[in-house]
């Protein structure tokens, strides 16, 4: 398993904001957020994400277009795109 670069750009007692570059095939592995997130696509691309009930589904990022998702989401995300995609995460500790 490839595993996504992850590299922590700011943190403090009300945000963490990491970039994740995943070469093609990278993968975050199985986690779970801790806390409300919102994802900043970089690059766009395309990912598999493996829920924690066993069943996938095709997510499309688009560059520049957020999303969010909630604390207690448990997945694995794979990067499908055909090459290097990252994008930026922003958790919300508060």
């Amino acid at each position: 398993m490839v595993t996504v670069q992850s590299t922590l750009c700011a943190e403090d007692d009300r945000v963490r904001v990491t970039t994740l570059t995943f070469a093609d095939g990278a993968e975050t592995g199985h986690h779970r957020h801790t806390y409300d997130y919102v994802v900043v696509p970089i690059t766009g691309g395309t990912f598999r994400v493996e829920e924690a009930d066993g069943s996938t589904r095709d997510l499309t990022q688009v560059a520049g277009v957020p999303y969010q998702g909630p604390a207690g989401t448990e997945h694995n995300v794979v990067n499908t795109t055909g090459a290097t995609a990252s994008f930026v995460e922003i958790e919300l500790k508060r």
